[in-house]
């Protein structure tokens, strides 16, 4: 008899799961037919008639962010987190809505006190990472580094690796260690190098290695797959500027070439290389420097 009933709760928790995806998607089939008004109702609608606390945030918080972004800005999407009235989901839900402020103070206003270790591990994720962005913009350091750290051990996926990717910029930018800022992009490059947060450390490192001017260093880390598209333009690009760097004006023009040849090449990194090859070509013209003329009488 338990077995049954077992098997009867999981059947039905199974149901209200299914119903719950598909609410979510039909509101987001509204978002993604900028119909925004129609997909915050629908999201605030599902929140407040769900009774499992982490379904009403997902769609609370589906609904801030929408509104964040298209809808009314930071002020509606703090309005819309009121729905939430169980903590500290309406706080994490205020957090997810100061993703993009630029009033950084205010975000060390509500949440410098708090205590994320408290919260659920994927809500403690969110709070790290909107605090460790304040900090950081705010020239905190340590303070930065303390929450980019916390967000890396209880994040998952991308966000993940983000926060190991902002925790190198975070020693390289604002506390000067550049051997520390150099381990965090080459972890994030090694667990996360066909992402985008792997890819975009991989930048930051190359960028660290030129300007410690080791080169070799530099090519070796952009070698192998470039994942195609426009960050196998970029890339591509970065080797031409590394060549550049080193003197190699004919393997910086073939790098830049191969670039421009890529499918995807974004405008601004197309007129890059051509800038780029321009200026190689007009050195590679030019004559040496001659020996200065003896004066006659000296």
């Amino acid at each position: 008899m338990k077995t049954i009933l077992a098997c009867l709760i999981c059947a039905c928790c199974g149901a209200l799961y299914a119903d719950f995806e598909a609410d979510m998607l039909a509101a987001a089939q509204f978002q993604n037919e900028n119909k925004y008004d129609e997909a915050i109702a629908a999201w605030i609608n599902i929140g407040n008639s769900c009774s499992d606390p982490d379904q009403q945030f997902e769609a609370i918080r589906k609904a801030a962010e929408c509104a964040r972004l298209n809808k009314g800005g930071e002020a509606r999407a703090l309005e819309i987190c009121a729905n939430l009235k169980t903590e500290p989901y309406g706080q994490a839900c205020r957090a997810v809505a100061y993703q993009w402020t630029a009033a950084h103070s205010n975000v060390i206003a509500e949440f410098e006190g708090i205590d994320f270790a408290g919260w659920p591990e994927e809500l403690a994720s969110v709070g790290y990472r909107v605090r460790a962005q304040a900090y950081y913009n705010l020239k905190n350091g340590r303070g930065a580094a303390h929450d980019y750290l916390k967000a890396f051990q209880c994040s998952r996926h991308f966000d993940k690796w983000t926060s190991l990717r902002m925790l190198g910029n975070t020693y390289l930018n604002l506390l000067g260690d550049e051997i520390t800022a150099e381990a965090c992009f080459r972890k994030c490059v090694a667990d996360c190098g066909g992402g985008h947060p792997g890819l975009s450390a991989k930048v930051d490192l190359v960028n660290l290695l030129m300007a410690q001017k080791r080169y070799a260093d530099a090519l070796k880390c952009l070698a192998g797959d470039k994942h195609g598209g426009s960050w196998e333009a970029n890339l591509t690009a970065m080797e031409g500027k590394v060549y550049a760097a080193m003197g190699k004006k004919a393997e910086a023009i073939v790098s830049y070439e191969k670039a421009l040849k890529v499918h995807g090449i974004q405008t601004n990194k197309q007129k890059e290389c051509e800038k780029a090859i321009a200026e190689l070509k007009v050195i590679a013209l030019q004559p040496p420097d001659e020996p200065a003329k003896k004066q006659p009488g000296k």
